[in-house]
């Protein structure tokens, strides 16, 4: 039997690892998290990563590959032309050596010329606009694999008030408005960029009757969830990215959705909107077309196949101090048989 095993992990501020600048006491704190970090990538044993909140510094993650994980993986570089992520935490995807003749970044210009490059956006109850892209944009890696075609969006959406505006919210009264007002807008820029995905994952439907599609990554709506969804009639980016049910076979599944709902979390955060909400929150996610689950392909995503990877996570980072945890996202699997 065939396995495929993929991996979303949001390897929290990465880019920390390759710094060689600072105190004795610093360098070996980094070098100690490393060396964890590389001991969890290499007991998850995935045949694809992705990763999320990695450094923009390409050579950096090759070295990476090369050295601390001793060649096990290898990072897919980006196509000419390929879609530009800003800012230092990038998306990335790393595969096993045997895989890397068969795995490729798609262009830019294949992304931007079915779902466009950026759009308009009014905001709730009024006329206001602002042009938006994607701050960091998909990165999709296509994979041949037994002979189909699988394309896996990578995708890290991120409000910026998940840290921001705490001292606002608990002031109360004009202050505690303004943040309201900004976050709405945040989250409503974000439900654009899920939408832009998913009118990628819609023209690919205009191409192929049945094209095999996965979405995977940290989507953060940001504090207060249930408070927005409750009192502002705004619902959560996942519920805007798994589609409409009234086109079924467009409709994404969930890797987790028979996974046990206690174990159904990737994230340990207080939320200070709402101070009573379960602190175990699922932020990071796999999803997939019909095709993978409905025995069309010569391969299969099987009930029970999906996990969050608490196990591995917590050995790795037993006993250990907290500077040299791994992340503080916890990683997400799917393992696809044939």
């Amino acid at each position: 039997m065939t396995r495929l095993k993929v991996i979303s992990w949001n390897i929290e501020h990465m880019r920390k690892l390759f710094v060689t600048e600072g105190s004795e006491t610093k360098l070996k704190r980094i070098k100690r998290r490393r060396e964890q970090i590389t001991k969890e990538m290499l007991a998850l044993n995935a045949d694809v990563f992705c990763l999320l909140e990695t450094t923009n510094k390409t050579d950096d993650v090759k070295a990476f590959c090369a050295n601390d994980l001793g060649g096990a993986y290898v990072l897919v570089e980006d196509a000419p032309g390929a879609p530009r992520q800003r800012g230092t935490q990038w998306i990335r995807f790393l595969v096993k050596p045997a895989l890397a003749a068969q795995a490729s970044m798609l262009p830019r210009a294949a992304y931007t010329d079915f779902a466009g490059d950026k759009w308009i956006v009014n905001y709730w109850g009024n006329f206001e606009q602002e042009s938006h892209r994607h701050y960091r944009h998909p990165q999709v890696l296509v994979l041949d694999w037994m002979g189909q075609r699988i394309e896996m969006i990578g995708l890290h959406l991120k409000s910026k008030f998940v840290r921001m505006g705490k001292s606002d919210w608990k002031a109360g009264g004009q202050r505690r408005q303004k943040f309201i007002s900004a976050a709405l807008k945040a989250r409503i820029k974000l439900t654009t960029e899920v939408a832009n995905v998913r009118r990628y994952i819609d023209a690919k439907f205009e191409q192929a009757a049945a094209p095999n599609i996965m979405v995977l990554g940290d989507l953060n709506d940001g504090p207060g969830k249930e408070f927005f969804e409750r009192q502002y009639l705004f619902f959560d980016l996942i519920s805007n990215l798994q589609g409409d049910v009234f086109f079924a076979k467009r409709f994404l599944n969930h890797a987790l959705f028979d996974w046990p709902e206690h174990l159904r979390w990737s994230v340990d955060f207080d939320d200070f909107v709402d101070p009573t909400r379960n602190p175990h929150i699922l932020l990071d996610h796999i999803l997939f077309t019909q095709s993978l689950v409905d025995g069309s392909q010569p391969f299969k995503i099987n009930s029970g196949a999906g996990m969050v990877e608490h196990e591995v996570h917590e050995l790795t980072n037993a006993g250990m101090p907290q500077y040299a945890h791994t992340s503080d996202h916890r990683p997400v699997s799917v393992v696809m048989e044939g």
